[in-house]
């Protein structure tokens, strides 16, 4: 009997007491480290430290906010007394909250009040840098922290040019600008290590420039996960969307080599190979339209390409596809079948799953879940995937013009993202190749670094990444919390917390039309910190270039934008729910932005670039050895955000050290009992140090590590030392070899290695 035979298993009768558990972190009724099923009060004290005396019957004041901890910023109400918050709960009108929470978003008064926070601006005296190096930072004024960068700044531009100057954060109108003014190409984000994959055929066969982020699941009837794991993510919207869909009758299967949440509340399980879900899609595709299945008027309407993909997919056979990923040809046809004839049937995605930045063939995948999804006429249609309904407004530069930026000298990157022409546009970056490109100055050398909210365990290989840090001759770091990244800097700036903020924030996870969130200040500030905008205009003023930013203000900017709307920032203060809309009934695109302005399903976008046009077969990068007999599986557990979020109090008490998870019959094979300490090495040379949990529902050539720990920074009293960094074990590649795998979407090929596994 096959492993795929032996582990599949039906989980339909454990519905409702799994979606009970696990909705209590996504949608219970939650005031940080009460149990959900409790009652409780705004007279209830958050936190021992800063509990206060209350009258009888306190004053509470209401306050419109959105989540800052993930992309999706559910839109959340704060219940404040005596500028003390008390209670989170979600924004009931919101597309996205609809009236709840996760986990995570509950816990962010445990951040606000984190008592390890960054209070002042701060400086480095020890000059030596490194894993467990103190900085000895003393406290310092705001200006001179102002004047310490720019001075740093302009000495690395004047000495090296401005293309030495790097900087690591997600985009910000303020900080392009000044991005902008000095003149460097090298702003870096995260992108490449987390959805660039998907972007590319959304990019190439929809004329989309980022991959859309709504999902209509409540509405799909056959949900088929090739690893998408949101609701053991308790990703809020996601996890709540698929209980209703299948409270409301939908089949679910899923296909991952290990039993998740989600997995276990679907109809179907199936422990794939890991890497080769590639072939099961294929396979798919060639059932589809051999048998014509698929949907006639929408690909007829739609799409072109409907010919070329049947004359390229012959060869993928069910059985064909039986060998390479361990699934029965049998069961691979009939959900084939299933997904075909049973509509609205959605191919869910997020980030890291089958289609995300795992392997060297995972745009491949992320292709052909584009053309699945299309096949059935899941693109733009109720059920499926939807292109987010956002509203139309002017950017910062339509409102704010700037003087004339001087003209870019250098425009390759440290990165190499440049050579990536369908996704270069976005102007992320590869977390992959910079380490490389840093420590062998290929294709120079860089000398000064600007940081935000990035940690460097986010990095592949972050024992690399601190070398490659190492090199800069001076890092400034903005952060919340004294990150990894904080002890390596030369100074540091404290932020915010969102919910001492404010703004507004357009809906896009679940933006079947469009609607913008106000984010009013919760709580009056409670550290001397100043906002994104403040510092990067601080610093351009010591540089000398302060006119950048003449006349510029978050407030007027939000305003004018919402004026185009025919709102305000009084009126949309002044509403009873902190939300403007333009509410309508869905109707799906008709024409998409390609030249065809049809979906494109044999993508000749690709081939004027040189890749594939159809998502031909191609095996995963590594597979296991006698030296390294494991794939290696990441997951993420749904109480943290990545790196962030092990300092929380509430939420190390729900989820405080990683294990090494693997299979309960291997680890026996190999005298690896329950809780042993194990050590897992990869050819990257380091290896790091874990208890082993073992459990059934893994394949046995698959070992996992939860995301997010193995902090080194003694200044995080509660995350210190607790449990390892998966990321130490992730290969980096340089610029040239990421070029080589021919990848449109530049991913990391985050999971493309094997490993060893040995009892410490």
């Amino acid at each position: 009997m096959s492993e795929e035979k032996k582990l599949r298993f039906s989980r339909r009768a454990f519905l409702k007491a799994s979606a009970a558990a696990t909705l209590a972190g996504s949608a219970g009724s939650f005031l940080l480290g009460c149990a959900p099923e409790e009652e409780v009060t705004p007279t209830d004290p958050v936190d021992d430290d800063i509990e206060v005396e209350l009258p009888p019957e306190p004053e509470i004041t209401t306050k419109f906010s959105w989540c800052g901890t993930c992309g999706a910023n559910c839109a959340m109400v704060g219940e404040v007394v005596d500028d003390k918050l008390y209670r989170l709960k979600g924004n009931p009108d919101d597309q996205v909250a609809k009236g709840k929470l996760c986990v995570k978003g509950y816990a962010n008064i445990k951040h606000l009040y984190d008592p390890d926070r960054l209070k002042v601006p701060l400086k480095r005296t020890n000059p030596e840098k490194g894993i467990g190096v103190d900085p000895e930072f003393v406290e310092i004024s705001w200006d001179e922290a102002f004047e310490l960068a720019g001075d740093a700044y302009n000495n690395a531009i004047e000495e090296n040019g401005p293309h030495s100057v790097v900087i690591f954060s997600r985009s910000h109108d303020w900080l392009n600008r000044w991005q902008n003014a000095m003149g460097t190409p090298n702003r870096i984000a995260h992108q490449s290590i987390c959805f660039t994959t998907y972007d590319a055929p959304w990019s190439a066969c929809a004329g989309v420039g980022s991959r859309p982020w709504t999902l209509d699941i409540r509405n799909a009837k056959y949900l088929l996960s090739l690893g998408w794991d949101m609701p053991s993510k308790a990703k809020n919207n996601q996890a709540r969307e698929y209980f209703e869909a299948l409270e409301n009758g939908a089949k679910a299967v899923v296909i991952d080599p290990r039993l998740t949440i989600t997995a276990s509340l679907a109809d179907e399980w199936h422990p794939i190979q890991p890497g080769t879900d590639l072939a099961f899609c294929l396979a798919m595709i060639n059932v589809i339209v051999n048998n014509e299945l698929y949907d006639k008027d929408f690909v007829d309407n739609y799409t072109i390409g409907i010919d070329e993909i049947k004359e390229e997919v012959q060869e993928y056979t069910p059985a064909w596809a039986e060998e390479k990923c361990g699934i029965d040809a049998d069961t691979i046809e009939r959900i084939a079948e299933e997904f075909a004839t049973t509509r609205p049937a959605l191919i869910p995605n997020h980030k890291r799953d089958a289609g995300g930045p795992n392997h060297t063939n995972s745009w491949r995948v992320a292709y052909c879940i584009f053309i699945l999804n299309a096949l059935v006429g899941s693109i733009d249609r109720e059920g499926g995937h939807i292109i987010q309904r956002t509203p139309s407004m002017p950017g910062f530069n339509d409102i704010f013009p700037p003087p004339d930026f001087p003209e870019m000298e250098v425009t390759e990157r440290i990165d190499g993202f440049e050579n990536h022409p369908l996704i270069a546009h976005r102007q992320v970056g590869d977390f992959a190749t910079v380490s490389q490109g840093i420590l062998n100055e290929d294709p120079y050398p860089v000398k000064a670094a600007f940081v935000r909210k990035y940690n460097i365990l986010a990095f592949p290989n972050a024992v690399e990444a601190v070398e490659a840090f190492k090199k800069f001759d001076f890092v400034a770091v903005l952060d919340i919390v004294p990150s990894e990244m904080v002890q390596m800097a030369d100074v540091v700036f404290p932020e915010p917390h969102f919910l001492e903020t404010s703004g507004i924030g357009v809906r896009s996870y679940q933006a079947l039309y469009p609607q913008i969130a106000l984010r009013e200040q919760v709580v009056d500030t409670l550290h001397d910190t100043k906002g994104f905008g403040g510092i990067v205009t601080g610093i351009a003023e010591a540089m000398g270039l302060g006119h950048y930013f003449e006349d510029v203000s978050s407030g007027e900017f939000h305003d004018e934008r919402l004026k185009t709307l025919g709102s305000s920032w009084e009126e949309l203060q002044e509403s009873e729910n902190g939300l403007w809309a333009d509410e309508k009934p869905f109707e799906g695109r008709t024409e998409f932005d390609t030249d065809s302005g049809k979906i494109e399903l044999y993508a000749t976008k690709f081939e004027e670039h040189g890749y594939d046009t159809f998502p031909q077969w191609q095996p995963k990068r590594e597979e296991p050895t006698d030296e390294y007999p494991f794939y290696y599986l990441i997951s993420r557990p749904p109480m943290h955000k990545m790196t962030e979020s092990q300092n929380n109090e509430l939420l190390m008490q729900l989820y405080d050290e990683n294990t090494l998870i693997m299979s309960e019959e291997k680890a026996q094979e190999m005298g690896i009992a329950e809780g042993d300490e194990v050590y897992v090495e990869s050819r990257t040379g380091n290896r790091i140090k874990l208890k082993a949990e073992l459990v059934k529902g893994m394949r046995p050539d698959c070992v996992c590590v939860e995301h997010g720990f193995g902090h080194w920074s003694e200044e995080l009293s509660l995350a210190y030392q607790k449990g390892a960094n998966d990321g130490d074990l992730i290969p980096t590649m340089t610029a040239q070899e990421m070029i080589d795998i021919k990848d449109p979407g530049a991913g990391g090929a985050m999971n493309d290695f094997c490993v060893k596994v040995e009892k410490a």
